[in-house]
């Protein structure tokens, strides 16, 4: 397989080990393992599993739906698996998400086994240095406090440092979601705050507190309130469509193929990123074109202008 975990391997499996628990257990019936299939499988599930259990191919069940297994099927991680796992345990930001007795756990489950790569093996050319401070306490707290509101779609309340040092308070705050920028290093938050968009860094986020449930959760829709729509049109040298497919994976986005070197590529942004999706899509140089919007454009051109300027100065 091309990938490290594949979730459409790791479902079949999962959905025939239940398969095969209750088969241990005697509780299994033809009705109940077509239900399994179904409720843990996908669409086409019950065409591919079902009749390799149910007529022998597999040979993992009897005429009597019994099992000749002796021990409850599990799923143990292969070598890869292990030494991915080491190494996102590496990255600072995985402090983000586990507390340090959960990460200090798995480090001591994975003690002897070598990561696949490591933190000083990854050299980024175009990101800013002044990333957040990933390890800080309050930091984390705060993180995880907003990342609670998303999932549970709470109220936010927040204090918040501006980029000129004054304080902001929001109140009844709307989550929206939680991001991380490549290009910045950093997470943000979006928030809907009196009906319109806002976007807060959390490394600026002074304290931050999660409150009652939010009522309307289709007011949750970040997709309706700033979407926006960029054409490129690419042309495939040095794998060029690959790596904007790679680039651009954090949004949703079309494809479409004009010829054997040219593709269009439609992708949907926030208006609040527009500055970045700027230098993102300066990135590629001429093997990019941009279609639309006109909006666009304009803010490329402009940028171009500003770089003429100054190299003239040089």
């Amino acid at each position: 397989m091309s990938t490290v975990f594949s979730e459409v391997y790791g479902t079949y499996y999962n959905v025939v080990a239940k398969v095969l628990t209750q088969a241990l257990e005697g509780k299994l019936s033809a009705a109940g393992m077509q239900q399994l299939i179904r409720e843990g499988g996908y669409g086409d599930s019950v065409l591919q599993l079902l009749p390799a259990l149910a007529d022998g191919t597999w040979k993992l069940l009897t005429p009597e739906l019994g099992t000749p297994l002796k021990n409850k099927p599990t799923m143990p991680l292969t070598a890869l698996q292990k030494r991915w796992l080491k190494t996102l345990l590496l990255d600072e930001k995985i402090s983000l998400f586990f507390s340090d007795e959960e990460i200090t756990k798995q480090h001591d489950a994975l003690q002897s086994v070598e990561p696949l790569y490591r933190p000083e093996q990854f050299v980024f050319f175009d990101r800013f240095v002044d990333g957040d401070a990933y390890t800080n306490l309050k930091y984390r707290a705060n993180f995880r406090e907003i990342l609670y509101a998303v999932r549970e779609k709470r109220y936010l309340n927040a204090s918040y440092r501006s980029n000129k040092g004054t304080i902001i308070v929001w109140t009844d705050l709307v989550p929206v979601s939680l991001e991380y920028s490549a290009k910045d290093d950093k997470f943000r938050l979006q928030a809907i705050a009196e009906r319109k968009l806002v976007t807060l860094n959390l490394g600026r986020i002074i304290s931050v507190e999660a409150g009652e449930a939010v009522e309307h959760v289709k007011t949750l829709k970040k997709g309706e309130l700033a979407k926006q729509t960029l054409v490129l049109e690419i042309e495939d040298e040095r794998s060029t469509m690959v790596r904007a497919l790679m680039h651009f994976s954090d949004l949703a986005k079309e494809t479409e193929k004009l010829d054997e070197s040219h593709y269009l590529l439609t992708v949907q942004y926030d208006k609040s990123d527009e500055t970045e999706m700027l230098f993102r899509v300066l990135s590629f140089g001429p093997t990019v074109k941009v279609r639309e919007s006109e909006n666009f454009k304009e803010l490329i051109r402009k940028k171009l202008r500003e770089q003429m300027q100054y190299s003239v100065g040089f």
